[in-house]
């Protein structure tokens, strides 16, 4: 009974998910209706009709949950109310199971005003069949002729360090159909989209892969496109995914590929850039579509939509969901909430960029009287132009030394009633980018917490350098958290002097493109003299 239970419960969630799964691929949902069921040897056959308004089509799909991965599924067409013969059906899988889309296409239209899908599982396996409809492939971005002008080239330099990208070659991809990739577009790029992929959930790169195979056959099998739609898909652990192939064999973002065009905003694909996001995040659909973008996801999101931005010339301020150029709920209540603040975020990282402008070390003694001894150093330099001091305490922000370039200490005696303060090194570029380079937040109460704890550079990339000053002497250890709190490394740095730099350096290429955090203890004779823990984020 536990069995059934299970089972029953996890088709009853899925079917919730209405038809976020399809949206991307049919023209028309229609009101799918169960007309009968009968037994054929071990097998439970289940009917299902839908009533069309006469039209051409190409095909039909439907969308149903069931754990018999061996179901097979068959459609017959109505025309002028003849019945035509069961067409058998292709069925695509989600990767992580449960879900499945049953698809059967004409490459010639016909007409058709209803159809009935017939359903075949194992008897006494639970099956449920939650919505469908119909597609026509006459305006489909693939059937368009190829833009006449030379392909549009992005900018070759600038501050912003793409995401890893793991290629079609990496996932497995099948090769692009129906003839050769077109440019994106011929002058300029106008849009960056933002969908979800509904039912095609990944939270691991195997996950992943494995989504985007079953992805691109559900575009190509089913809806008869040349591939994926999508340029880009990004994964729940804040992976990067190549959707079309790239017009020029590039391998990497850094290259800055020129992209083809895509099949995934109906009339809109030329010169729109589409991301899709891995998972379901429209409540409104029911439990199973009530997740929420991980910080991860949202980090490589912002990285590479700067990017992007930066070399492709789309502005920030039209990033779009699916949602505003079709009649969906595409990319899900929970994401289409988030476009001002990932608007806000792109702007802003493309004001301060992640290419690192250098390196630096910033001590904090507290004083006796409470007044903050601070110095700094600059360890890397890559062309800091200025460097500024600025403190954050209860009165605000304020620069409290404005050529940090040519001066390397300052006291602080102006921390009456303050608790808390930090201090800040913010370098510029000639190029009026922005950077942080060292920060230390102090509890003004604890005078033996004068100890640094910074990761350079911030962000990382390939390699991070945790630095950090003793002020007492301990057995020091340093742990790597992800965002749920999973130690991902630890270092035993055994006992140390006080009043000594050390650091500690580490590979971080292995990591997703997110945010991350360092942890320094230090134990004295008898209990913790020293516990901070401090952010920093990856670029990969």
């Amino acid at each position: 009974m536990k069995n059934f239970v299970v089972v029953l419960l996890l088709l009853f969630v899925a079917r919730e998910t209405s038809g976020q799964i399809l949206a991307d691929v049919l023209d028309e949902f229609t009101a799918i209706e169960y007309a009968s069921e009968s037994i054929s040897g071990k097998k439970a056959l289940k009917v299902y009709r839908t009533d069309l308004f006469p039209q051409t089509i190409n095909g039909a799909a439907v969308e149903f949950g069931t754990l018999d991965e061996d179901a097979s599924a068959f459609f017959r067409f109505r025309t002028n109310g003849d019945w035509g013969d069961w067409k058998q059906a292709v069925i695509i899988f989600s990767a992580t199971g449960g879900t499945a889309i049953a698809g059967y296409r004409n490459s010639k239209g016909f007409a058709s005003d209803g159809f009935e899908f017939r359903l075949e599982t194992r008897e006494g396996e639970m099956a449920v069949v939650r919505n469908g409809g119909v597609f026509s492939n006459e305006n489909d971005a693939d059937q368009l002729p190829a833009p006449d002008q030379l392909p549009f080239t992005g900018q070759q330099s600038g501050d912003i360090i793409p995401p890893r990208l793991i290629t079609r070659t990496e996932w497995n991809a099948r090769p692009f159909q129906l003839g050769s990739p077109v440019n994106l577009a011929s002058s300029s790029y106008k849009y960056i989209t933002w969908h979800h992929a509904a039912g095609y959930s990944a939270d691991t790169e195997e996950e992943g892969k494995a989504q985007m195979r079953a992805m691109q056959a559900l575009h190509q099998n089913i809806r008869g496109w040349s591939d994926i739609g999508y340029q880009f898909a990004i994964d729940r652990g804040g992976r990067l995914y190549q959707g079309r192939p790239f017009m020029d064999n590039s391998t990497s973002l850094s290259q800055v590929p020129v992209l083809a065009r895509g099949a995934h905003v109906g009339g809109a694909n030329s010169g729109n850039i589409g991301t899709v996001i891995m998972g379901c995040y429209h409540p409104p659909e029911g439990s199973h579509c009530e997740q929420e973008i991980t910080p991860a996801a949202y980090n490589t999101y912002v990285t590479l939509f700067s990017f992007l931005s930066e070399r492709y010339g789309v502005s920030p301020t039209l990033i779009r969901g699916h949602r505003d150029f079709s009649s969906t709920a595409c990319p899900g209540n929970n994401n289409y909430a988030l476009i001002p603040g990932l608007i806000s975020d792109v702007t802003s990282l493309l004001q301060t960029g992640n290419e690192p402008l250098g390196e630096a070390d910033l001590a904090v003694g507290v004083q006796q009287n409470q007044q903050v001894d601070i110095s700094w150093s600059i360890t890397d330099n890559f062309g800091i132009e200025t460097l500024v001091l600025e403190k954050i305490s209860s009165k605000g922000t304020e620069t409290v030394v404005d050529d940090a370039l040519t001066v390397s200490s300052w006291t602080d005696a102006s921390l009456a009633g303050e608790t808390a303060v930090i201090y800040l090194l913010i370098a510029s570029h000639s190029d009026g980018r922005k950077q942080e380079l060292a920060r230390m937040e102090l509890d003004i109460d604890s005078p033996s917490s004068y100890l640094l704890a910074s990761a350079f550079p911030n962000p990382a990339v390939s390699m991070a350098n945790f630095k950090y000053f003793l002020s007492v002497e301990g057995l020091v250890s340093i742990a790597l958290y992800d965002p749920s709190g999973r130690l991902l490394e630890e270092w035993n740095q055994g006992f140390l002097d006080a009043d000594a730099w050390y650091s500690v350096k580490t590979d971080v290429s292995h990591l997703a493109s997110g945010l991350y955090f360092f942890r320094i203890q230090v134990e004295g004779f008898s209990d913790t003299v020293f516990d901070k823990t401090q952010a920093f984020h990856v670029v990969n």
